[in-house]
């Protein structure tokens, strides 16, 4: 659409979208692909093409223009589709993208990874734990005198044969708090089953249990049970409720126990990162 341009003699719309920019199926994105695909604008800017994707999605949002005579700029890539070069600056400005979000990525796991070794990231506390200000590291946590007796009997009662849904109603009825991290008031099953797997209550805490896994087909992330070899232990021994072999012998009652109740796990071919 030509139009005459000067102060006053154009239409501007905006768009922002505080969704990381590896996502593709944001609302934001899938908007501005429609936009452009209308041939009703006449421009597209950017402060950069990151703004826009860090993915190489980035190079078809330049591309696709081109049929509805659409014209693309990236200010701080250079990039601006009436060049002949542009295809060039924007394949580069999209690697460069990428790569900065792997690094980054990369960079952040090794810095959380070396602040837990030395008792850092002490995030989450669970019940029976006092956390005396928040970044405290894990020598400053300590536990509270009356969930000895509590956890106590919790580990008699999963040797008694007794479930988790069990187990909640008597913490319930007993009026014990959740934890301060807690999103419900109560104990339910799958929170008491939670905090049973934790093995802080023997005075060891994990981290990467947990590895992230991106989608590529929508950007988006889903996590899972990361290889025991990629896992970090640190020992805590003061903050132990269960003496380690005991907790380990209800541990493993508890996993032959259900295990009638597991699926097998899913298995993907995609890459993973270790936080």
């Amino acid at each position: 659409m030509e139009r005459e341009l000067g102060d006053q003699n154009y239409e501007l719309t905006v768009l922002s979208s505080r969704i990381s920019g590896q996502v593709l199926d944001g609302e934001e994105f899938a908007r501005l692909n429609g936009m452009i695909a209308s041939g009703e604008f006449d421009i597209v800017i950017a402060e950069d093409l990151g703004r826009i994707s860090r993915r190489i999605h980035a190079v078809l949002v330049c591309e696709n223009p081109e049929d509805t005579n659409t014209r693309v700029i990236a200010i701080n890539d250079h990039v601006d589709t009436s060049d002949d070069g542009w295809r060039n600056a924007t394949t580069f400005a999209t690697f460069k993208n990428e790569a900065f979000c792997k690094d980054t990525s990369a960079r952040i796991c090794r810095s959380l990874r070396n602040r837990f070794m030395q008792g850092d990231v002490f995030q989450f506390v669970i019940y029976g734990y006092v956390k005396p200000r928040a970044g405290a590291n894990d020598s400053e946590v300590s536990k509270s005198p009356e969930a000895e007796a509590i956890y106590d009997e919790w580990f008699t009662k999963l040797e008694a044969g007794e479930n988790y849904r069990m187990i909640a109603d008597w913490l319930n009825s007993k009026s014990v708090p959740p934890g301060k991290h807690s999103r419900s008031e109560s104990w339910s099953g799958r929170m008491v089953q939670r905090v049973t797997f934790n093995p802080i209550l023997k005075g060891e805490r994990i981290r990467n249990k947990r590895v992230t896994v991106r989608i590529n087909s929508t950007g988006r992330s889903w996590t899972r049970k990361a290889p025991p070899e990629h896992q970090l232990s640190r020992m805590v021994p003061h903050l132990a409720f269960i003496e380690p072999e005991r907790y380990d012998r209800v541990i493993r009652l508890l996993t032959k126990r259900n295990a009638k109740y597991l699926t097998p796990a899913k298995t993907s071919s995609e890459s993973i990162r270790f936080a």
